[in-house]
Order: C-alpha cells, then sequence, then structure tokens
C-alpha cells in the first residue's frame, strides 16, 4: 500500500509500517532571519567600537560596519531573497568566517567579554549551518508494531506501545495521548492510505500495549 504526498511518499509495508509526513517546515524563515539579524548587529556594533577605540584598526573596523549594515538592511528588505537556500548557506559561511576571525582576533587581545560573544555566535552559524541544509529534508512519525518513532526536532525520539493510552488521526492532525498525560500532535501533510485500517492498527497496538503494562505493574 502506498502514496504520494508533495513529493515524499507515504508507504506502508508488510509487517505494518505507517510513514505519516509533517506539514510543518523543519526550519522556519524567521529562525534563519533571526541568526542573520544577530550577526549583523554584532558586525555593525563592533565595528563602530573598534574605530573608535581602537585606532589600529580603523580601516577594516569601517569594512566590518559596513558589512554588517549591508546585511542587516538585506534581512529587512530582502528578506526573501536572503532566506533563499542558495543565499543563505553563502552568508552563513561568510559570516563564520568573520566571526571566527573576531574570535581568535579578541581572544589574542585578551578581550574576554567579545571573544565569548563571538565564540557563542559563530558556533550558533555552525550548527545553523548544519541545520538548515536538512531543512527540505521530508519528516514522518513513523507508527509501526513497536511504537511510534517521532519526528527528528522532538526532543523525544520514541514512544512505546506500553506508553500509549491513544491514537487519533483526524482533520489532518495525529494526535497522541499518553498514559503520563503527555499530549503529542503534529499537523500531518496529505495521505493516501485506509484510515479505518490505520485505526484499526493503532487500536489493537494500544491495547496489547494496556496489557502488557497492567502485567508489568501487578
Amino acid at each position: 500500500m502506498g502514496g504520494k504526498v508533495g513529493g515524499a511518499s507515504l508507504r506502508t509495508f508488510a509487517p505494518m509500517i505507517f510513514e505519516l509526513p509533517l506539514a510543518e517546515e523543519k526550519v522556519k524563515p524567521h529562525q534563519v532571519t533571526a541568526l542573520h539579524l544577530m550577526t549583523a548587529l554584532a558586525f555593525t556594533g563592533s565595528g563602530a567600537l573598534f574605530y573608535l577605540f581602537y585606532p589600529p584598526a580603523k580601516s577594516w573596523s569601517i569594512a566590518l560596519f559596513i558589512a554588517g549594515l549591508a546585511i542587516l538592511l538585506a534581512a529587512i528588505f530582502r528578506n526573501k531573497w536572503i532566506v533563499r537556500p542558495g543565499v543563505n548557506r553563502i552568508l552563513r559561511f561568510l559570516e563564520l568566517a568573520v566571526l571566527l576571525a573576531l574570535c581568535g582576533f579578541t581572544y589574542l587581545k585578551h578581550w574576554t567579554p567579545p571573544a565569548v560573544m563571538f565564540g557563542v555566535l559563530s558556533a550558533a552559524v555552525l550548527f545553523a549551518i548544519f541545520w538548515e541544509q536538512s531543512a527540505n529534508a521530508a519528516q514522518f512519525v513513523t507508527i509501526d508494531t513497536t511504537g511510534i518513532k517521532l519526528p527528528l526536532a522532538s526532543r523525544r525520539r520514541f514512544i512505546d506501545w506500553t506508553d500509549i493510552d491513544q491514537v487519533l488521526f483526524k482533520y489532518g492532525t495525529l494526535t497522541v495521548n499518553c498514559s503520563d498525560n503527555r499530549l503529542y500532535q503534529w499537523t500531518i501533510g496529505s495521505t493516501n492510505f485506509d484510515k479505518e485500517a490505520f485505526e484499526g492498527f493503532c487500536n489493537s497496538q494500544v491495547e496489547a500495549g494496556k496489557a502488557k503494562r497492567d502485567k508489568n505493574n501487578w
């Protein structure tokens, strides 16, 4: 049994495995923009401070200030352009290179606060490069006889059937109620499988899980 969902496939296999594609984006555009804005403010602020208080850096501090101002204006007025994957990735690498240089420079000068700030920003940009690279990869909630495997972005990655009280899939929303009163919900993309078969499978697994849970807790 199988179907197509926005370029990603929804598949069931034997033994039964349901892969439900999430409709949400892994990386939101405003998250991409926010880090660019933070970097831009760091560049403009440090460029101005270097120009005013560290005369040997006057030449490149102006360039740093202009670079920060350019990123700031682009993030505000050309946001759709700056969040494009290709443009965003190139800009991230340029930001990382400048941040690492600033971190090294301030560290050698024993200026601890700015060194820490540039170090933290460097780590954030480096993480963003890898995280945003997989932004277009489809995410799934996978349901099979072992339990429910949650999407990559979830804090919890797996829920055993013994911990589940109910699974509902209605109006494009998948809801999982757990025995510890935790509730998980996801918006699911278009599906092409038998909803009754899915519901029957989940109900049977929940009942089997409850039986095991009761036996273990007597």
